[in-house]
């Protein structure tokens, strides 16, 4: 939390450990052995634990423990992190503050009491005991296994010398046939079609396109008890996967925002038309033809679409159940955090990531006015960069004009390492991903690992899918899911 301790949108940010409104006490899955403290893990890690004799809790709630330096006796909870190192412990600071607002006061635990002038970091020679009380934790993401799906797609450097193109033909995509939709497509008539790239090379799950997406697009803050039901708002995310060796796993990091289907599977199931589908390439919410049926979130498949179960914007988090009984109105001092050229959803809506809608069209606006008498299509769209990639510090996200082959979108998504994510599903997102690439020095312990999150790549022909004879029955089902390149 640090300097920023009274901004509940910080709070509300999922960290590293994907905790929200709480700071936890970090330890291996060895040391939780040792000090019986139970996991909560889920997908391969769940393996691990059971493996290691660790008791499991579904209920994301995670253990009391005590530390003492022998001077100081502090109070937290603790939960399994894998890749930690043994036999230590890491609690992060600027939590358990009090007296700052009601919001956020006893938000987590304070980790200061431990802290001297002489070792402000870091402190030795502690004690751990485990009590027997537990605490509830909100994680926005308890699976850590991609199971097999290949939705983060890396190799070494050799494996790229060898195939620039591996990533585009991992897993699934190396089996499935032609696709063929049963939908139409959207007439895409405008000049511009927009798109985006995420490089995964230079990606770290900073998590500041989070916060950059929340201030810009008003996305509310709902608190610790919805995000523990599964209700929280961010349009995009981070999502964090562990691959390689138990004792010395690979973590990796990946932002999902909408994807902007061509052929959105989400426009086709909603009864109202109220996601549809724009000239220029946008999948767009009418927020007021919207009636809260969820089923475009249920058929999304990113999970990417937030439905407002409460009126955030208009009533206190504490009283959200309350209903229309709760006080309504925001504070004069909120309504100045907001950015007027966004609409503030309310109760009862579907939202998700627009690419920042409002920059598109005021870099239009600008292009009128530029053009004057003269024909727009002469004037170019001004330069202008969408809030998440405004604040990437590794420029990882890249937006533009994918219809210009000079635009810097296009030349990226025309990359060897370009890939989509779910690609038969037949989707056609607009969001393209470039895959990992890792350079291990061969003579470090476990080098051999590094880079092989997918599994190992291997030869093996396929044969060319015929076109089905006039009649014949075929599915769009996906096939079952793989690790590596072809079987």
């Amino acid at each position: 939390m640090g300097s920023m301790p009274i901004t509940p949108g910080c709070s509300n940010l999922p960290i590293s450990s994907k905790l929200t409104w709480d700071n936890a006490v970090l330890v291996s899955p060895a040391t939780a052995k040792a000090l019986g403290i139970q996991a909560n893990n889920f997908g391969k890690f769940e393996e691990i634990s059971e493996k290691l004799g660790n008791q499991i809790n579904y209920d994301l709630v995670a253990d009391i423990v005590e530390i003492s330096d022998g001077r100081q006796v502090i109070e937290a909870a603790a939960i399994v992190a894998p890749g930690h190192a043994d036999d230590s412990l890491s609690l992060a600071l600027g939590y358990g503050r009090r007296g700052v607002s009601a919001l956020l006061d006893d938000v987590g635990f304070d980790a200061y009491p431990l802290r001297t002038s002489a070792n402000p970091r870091f402190v030795t020679g502690v004690t751990i005991r485990v009590t027997d009380r537990d605490y509830p934790m909100a994680q926005t993401q308890e699976h850590r296994s991609m199971e097999g799906r290949d939705l983060v797609r890396e190799g070494t450097i050799a494996r790229y010398k060898e195939n620039p193109a591996f990533a585009a033909k991992m897993g699934m995509d190396s089996h499935i046939p032609e696709n063929i939709s049963l939908f139409t497509h959207p007439d895409l008539t405008s000049a511009e079609q927009w798109g985006m790239t995420m490089d995964l090379n230079t990606c770290t799950g900073c998590n500041a396109c989070v916060v950059a997406c929340q201030a810009e697009n008003n996305v509310p803050v709902v608190g610790k008890e919805q995000v523990r039901k599964n209700r929280d708002m961010a349009w995009i995310r981070i999502d964090r996967y562990f691959a390689g060796e138990d004792d010395q796993p690979e973590m990796l990091s990946q932002g999902i925002m909408c994807q902007h289907c061509e052929n959105a599977p989400c426009e086709t199931v909603c009864p109202v038309n109220a996601t549809v589908h724009s000239e220029d390439g946008l999948n767009l919410m009418a927020y007021n033809r919207c009636i809260g049926t969820r089923y475009c979130a249920n058929n999304c498949p990113w999970k990417v679409r937030r439905f407002n179960y409460f009126d955030y914007n208009q009533r206190p988090i504490g009283q959200l159940y309350r209903g229309p009984l709760a006080k309504k109105g925001m504070p004069d001092t909120l309504k100045m955090g907001k950015n007027p050229n966004v609409t503030v959803r309310m109760r009862g809506v579907m939202e998700k990531c627009t690419f920042c809608i409002q920059r598109i069209e005021e870099a239009k606006i600008g292009r009128l006015v530029a053009a004057g008498s003269t024909p727009k299509s002469a004037t170019p769209v001004n330069l202008f960069k969408v809030a998440c990639q405004q604040a990437c510090p590794n420029d990882s996200l890249v937006f533009g004009d994918i219809a210009d082959p000079k635009s810097r979108v296009s030349r990226l998504r025309a990359s060897d390492r370009g890939y989509t994510m779910f690609k038969y599903v037949n989707a056609s997102p607009r969001v393209t991903y470039l895959a990992r690439i890792k350079n291990p020095n061969p003579k470090m312990p476990g080098a051999e690992n590094v880079g092989m999150a997918n599994g190992a790549p291997h030869g093996g022909h396929h044969s060319p899918v015929s076109p089905a004879s006039p009649g014949a029955h075929q599915t769009n089902e996906p096939m079952a899911p793989s690790t590596s390149e072809a079987h």
